[in-house]
């Protein structure tokens, strides 16, 4: 996991996005929850809410938004931290009654009406939230006064709880998002930024989203899985790519000659251990070759883990070195496995 304050600064401009909060919200949180939002009355609700303990939650993302007719306040807790926090339950407490105290000072709120609060922890940690998830579960009292206890509930969302094939099944950005933090290499890593590109397509306001997560994305596979990306331009490209999906490109590029460069070394070694020159020779052009298709097969095998690739094996093995450049950098982009091998 990298550093806290790099995540906290990176998340809140994601989600300071009115359409990626909307889609954190609807693949990740109770349809019955969901289902009720009108989406197009988000608002960012600007400030920061100070706690009793006199600390400030200004790394926290908080937006209103109506339901039904009321507004509800969607409070995201950015937790990133190594391991989960046991106070979390009585954390949120203050933060919900921080605020509110803001909310009742500017006068936004009737204290005699409070609105209803959404609290939604995101945490991204390599061990499982095993903390309670209310205030009232870490309370041991007898049961004459469990009436007069604290109760607030958060909704947890614990990233790495999700595994590939149901973070397969969310096709929006949040997802990959998810996706991308918990890839465990570098080729599975472009495999994942190539999901994001394809999500990021069509999006409503896709150019600014495109600026923010780019950048977060560059960000991240700098600290994370530097070998898994080239330069990223800081400006958006022209035409219907996004900057991702140049990138994409760009990457795949990177990851090929890393896999030409492996190919390379193991005919060089097999060929000075026959002793001849032309072995040599030949284990290098063959080396070549082999690189480009341990490229092609990692990548097919991270982006599409359960196609079959049997019904192309034919056309592998007849590739060109031309055609597996071709492909490669078509793995890193299409949509599904039928794509990346189509007649032009």
């Amino acid at each position: 996991m990298t550093d806290a304050p790099f995540h906290d600064t990176g998340y809140k401009a994601l989600f300071s996005l009115p359409e990626l909060v909307q889609q954190l919200i609807e693949g990740f949180v109770t349809p019955d929850i969901a289902q009720r939002l009108d989406f197009s009355t988000l608002e960012l609700v600007a400030g920061s809410f100070v706690t009793p303990a006199m600390q400030s939650r200004e790394e926290d993302v908080v937006w209103r938004v109506k339901m039904a007719d009321t507004m509800l306040y969607l409070y995201l807790l950015l937790e990133f931290q190594s391991t989960p926090d046991a106070a979390m339950p009585v954390r949120m407490v203050q933060y919900v009654a921080a605020l509110y105290d803001s909310l009742i000072k500017e006068k936004r709120v009737d204290p005699r009406r409070l609105p209803p609060v959404l609290p939604v922890v995101l945490y991204n940690g390599e061990r499982r939230w095993r903390v309670a998830t209310d205030v009232g579960e870490a309370i041991e009292c007898p049961p004459v006064l469990r009436a007069y206890q604290p109760r607030l509930r958060y909704y947890l969302l614990d990233e790495g709880a999700y595994g590939d094939h149901e973070l397969a099944g969310v096709r929006n950005v949040v997802a990959g998002i998810f996706a991308l933090e918990n890839a465990q290499s570098k080729e599975e890593a472009l495999a994942v930024v190539g999901r994001i590109s394809e999500a990021l397509r069509g999006m409503p306001g896709r150019e600014r989203i495109d600026r923010v997560l780019t950048q977060w994305v560059k960000r991240y596979l700098q600290r994370v899985h530097p070998g898994a990306m080239m330069g990223v331009e800081e400006s958006l490209e022209t035409g219907e790519g996004t900057m991702l999906a140049t990138n994409v490109q760009k990457w795949a590029e990177e990851l090929l000659r890393e896999g030409r460069q492996q190919g390379i070394q193991q005919g060089i070694q097999e060929g000075m251990q026959q002793g001849l020159q032309q072995g040599m020779q030949q284990g290098v052009h063959r080396g070549q070759h082999e690189g480009k298709l341990w490229a092609l097969r990692q990548l097919l095998r991270v982006r599409f883990p359960e196609a079959d690739l049997t019904p192309y094996q034919a056309r592998l093995d007849a590739a060109t070195d031309a055609e597996l450049e071709h492909l490669l950098t078509r793995a890193a982009t299409a949509a599904t496995l039928d794509a990346v091998f189509a007649t032009e």
